[in-house]
């Protein structure tokens, strides 16, 4: 069970050199459950919320540091800006991916969310440049210009009052949006099965991540996650894999056509990922990496900013001060017209509500590492082998970095307030080397879409219904949202812009 350091006896003790200073203090071992209450916390773990109710408790119980010694299972939650930032930046070397990414690897290839290593760098060095600002401009237009046909079906689709499902549709036209940045036109027809599957796919890891059966055979010796997965539910790993199949089939497709055909005038990111040359070789990506990393912006991008946007719209609907102001944010800047690139930073309020849904509910709510040798944490010693949950979730909700944590506060994004918290308070896109290479293009994507929405329909959370969450790879709603749609005109929104 938990490590126990000895304490030197009181004639071992000495007195430190005159004039010089004390001995550093010997690292000391996480506090954490012991006995049958490491047994309690194994079982919170593998309940339906149970990893974020495990967070919360071990942090709350604990501290920024938190051990669950359980036998061939040591699990370190660790939380806060001081220990995110040892483990995502400071010594970022010797926090490695866990297995459970291996997981991921049939989902989304071995791009760069799964990738390690020399790989991973090579790839990364490549990658970096198509999302910079000059590449922005025309995904934008792309985005808006998905986004206007997919509001243009709904609109005609849905009476006033209608009740819908909200995350479901923001998924879809999120897929849009982001599919017809990433490969064009090419996308629309294939959204709808691509998100299926995705969620699918996503949903089944998350549920084996967490399984009991998964996580006791994975203790035998050579065990991988993956043969431990199909041991302990094969009718799990069967489903999560046919729809990795779907997933896979259609970026194969949309490549085999580029291959056949040529880019044409697309100026999208399938191009800039098919053309990349290494500086230092010359070579180009082979087929198979432009499929991972495909496979990796499409559904990691979506489903980042179609989660995010979720979440904004269930809690603009408990905040009526707040979505008025966005709305009357969106009339005075846009006037209804279709947003450009330059206008995102016209909208710092939509931004601003954007940006506090993902502190509340973080679409990426945690990163797992393992530790590759011992190591000291904030005080606390690391064993090598340790995984590591680094918890974004927590963060984002600990009082003594946010006043009133679970309310809605868009102005947190405000002005200076951003610049007055410590780094490594605030993770959406993860942090350190490894930070997510298309933040700047989710952030787009998502106030774009934000604003178009909120020009032309408002949503009402159904009362008494209940949202489940779901920490799968992503945070979701488990049954998703229910709303009701009302439809807006422009000039319906009540005064000005707040300052």
């Amino acid at each position: 069970m938990q490590q126990t350091l000895e304490r030197p006896s009181a004639e071992q003790q000495t007195e430190p050199p005159q004039g010089g200073a004390a001995p550093a203090a010997a690292p000391k071992a996480p506090p954490g459950p012991q006995g049958r209450e490491t047994l309690r916390m194994l079982r919170v773990l593998a309940r339906q919320e149970g990893p974020l109710e495990f967070l919360d408790q071990m942090g709350a119980r604990y501290g920024d540091v938190a051990l669950l010694d359980a036998p061939k299972r040591a699990l370190l939650a660790v939380k806060g800006p001081e220990a995110l930032r040892h483990v995502l930046l400071a010594n970022q070397d010797n926090y490695g991916k866990s297995n459970q990414y291996e997981l991921l690897t049939p989902v989304l290839g071995n791009g760069l969310v799964t990738s390690e290593g020399e790989l991973w760098q090579r790839q990364r060095k490549l990658v970096q440049p198509m999302f910079a600002k000059r590449h922005l401009e025309p995904f934008a237009d792309h985005m808006a210009a998905a986004a206007d046909s997919a509001l243009s079906a709904w609109d005609a689709g849905w009476e006033d009052g209608r009740r819908i499902e909200l995350s479901r549709e923001i998924l879809h036209i999120g897929l849009d949006t982001v599919g017809r940045a990433l490969v064009s036109h090419d996308f629309s027809s294939h959204s709808e099965a691509f998100g299926e599957a995705l969620a699918n796919a996503l949903h089944q890891v998350g549920a084996a991540s967490r399984s009991v059966g998964v996580n006791a055979i994975q203790v035998l010796p050579r065990m991988t996650v993956k043969r431990a997965t199909r041991l302990a539910n094969n009718r799990r790993w069967k489903s999560g894999m046919a729809s990795a199949d779907v997933l896979v089939g259609i970026a194969r497709e949309m490549i085999d056509e580029r291959l056949r055909n040529g880019h044409g005038d697309r100026d999208d990111l399938l191009r800039l990922l098919m053309e990349a040359t290494d500086e230092e070789t010359g070579q180009h990506m082979s087929r198979q990496q432009v499929l991972d990393e495909l496979l990796t912006f499409v559904a990691a991008g979506h489903e980042t900013t179609a989660h995010g946007l979720s979440w904004m719209y269930y809690l603009l609907s408990q905040n009526p001060q707040a979505r008025e102001q966005l709305e009357a944010e969106v009339e005075e800047v846009l006037g209804g017209r279709i947003p450009l690139a330059d206008d995102v930073e016209r909208l710092p309020w939509t931004k601003a509500c954007f940006e506090e849904a993902m502190r509340i509910f973080p679409p990426v709510w945690h990163v797992q590492r393992v530790a590759l040798d011992d190591d000291v944490i904030c005080g606390y010693s690391v064993a090598k082998g340790t995984r590591v949950f680094a918890s974004i979730w927590t963060t984002h909700r600990d009082p003594s970095i946010w006043e009133n944590p679970a309310g809605f506060d868009p102005r947190r994004w405000l002005g200076d307030a951003p610049k007055e918290r410590p780094r490594f308070s605030y993770l959406p896109f993860g942090g350190g080397r490894r930070i997510c290479v298309g933040q700047g293009f989710a952030m787009m994507n998502a106030t774009i879409l934000a604003a178009m929405i909120a020009q032309r329909f408002r949503f009402d959370f159904v009362p008494g219904s209940k949202i489940v969450l779901d920490p799968t790879v992503t945070l979701r709603p488990l049954h998703g949202i229910p709303v009701t749609v009302h439809r807006r005109t422009r000039g319906q929104v009540p005064g000005p812009v707040a300052a």
